[in-house]
């Protein structure tokens, strides 16, 4: 016996709900599809910064390699000066600063700190106020001078002037005048006595030498730091030491990737001039 065929209404029904639930399975595929994409793009995301991180710190490696070898010929110079490496295809640029030719922070004044500010654009007022706040900040007393500040100036931050050099480059941004965008301009020529071991100008920054030698900038010995970095002085001079040990410097690289992308390391070490432990790390980011 033949059942009886179904009313329109339920069969349209059931159209309905066939069609509705095709409707969800195909929205739950495109969710999953865009998670999926998503996860891949992330994940694409974090390879490629571990891929430039890894060229970095293989950069300081190069770099490291290049500084211990023995003869003035192999090894590397420490006056700034850029070098292209690679590594797995990455391209890396490494730069080596000598710390002894960098501004010596702890052992300057207002006066060079005026020089300093004049050297890199600076108006006179707010050259006046970062000279006496520096003064400021490392002489004994509590008296401000007239363009300065002192402790009662600092003890709403929490703080008090220091009275004495400052302990690293990046104390200067607690002075008044001075403001992160310029400590970090500060940063790149300036540090703090190294091992104590006085300024040496031979691989310095023109600017370092003109502000750790009285503020001259048409010194013979600026002219001629000048005239090296343009290119009129071999890699490595005669006169160059037979190695590095000794010297405390600042190893940069950088590792470059599609679309602008970076990643960064930068080590401050000595150089020891020991073959079972070349150089020792003095600090690292």
């Amino acid at each position: 016996m033949t059942p009886p065929a179904r009313p329109r209404t339920e069969r349209g029904y059931a159209m309905l709900a066939v069609v509705a639930g095709i409707g969800v399975m195909a929205a739950l595929a495109a969710g999953a599809a865009a998670a999926t994409a998503a996860r891949l793009d992330t994940l694409e995301a974090e390879t490629s910064r571990a891929r430039l991180t890894a060229a970095a710190d293989a950069g300081v490696e190069i770099a490291l390699a290049n500084l211990t070898r023995p003869g003035l010929a192999a090894r590397w110079a420490i006056d700034g000066r850029t070098y292209d490496a690679n590594f797995n295809a990455v391209p890396i640029s490494i730069r080596i600063e000598d710390e002894a030719g960098k501004i010596m922070i702890n052992r300057i004044d207002g006066e060079n700190i005026g020089w300093l500010m004049a050297a890199l654009g600076l108006p006179p007022a707010q050259i006046a106020t970062m000279r006496d706040s520096f003064d400021d900040w490392i002489d004994q007393d509590d008296e401000p001078r007239s363009n300065g500040a002192e402790s009662a100036d600092y003890r709403r931050r929490g703080y008090a002037a220091r009275n004495g050099p400052p302990q690293s480059v990046e104390e200067l941004g607690d002075i008044r005048g001075f403001t992160p965008a310029l400590v970090e301009r500060v940063a790149r020529i300036a540090t703090v006595e190294v091992a104590g071991k006085p300024f040496d100008k031979r691989y310095a920054d023109p600017l370092a030498i003109e502000v750790m030698n009285d503020g001259d900038r048409a010194s013979p010995a600026v002219i001629e730091r000048q005239r090296e970095i343009a290119g009129q002085r071999p890699a490595l001079a005669i006169s160059d030491p037979a190695d590095w040990s000794g010297r405390v410097v600042t190893i940069i690289a950088t590792a470059h990737g599609p679309g602008g992308a970076q990643a960064q390391r930068r080590v401050v070490v000595e150089i020891t001039g020991k073959p079972r432990q070349p150089y020792v790390l003095r600090w690292g980011a």
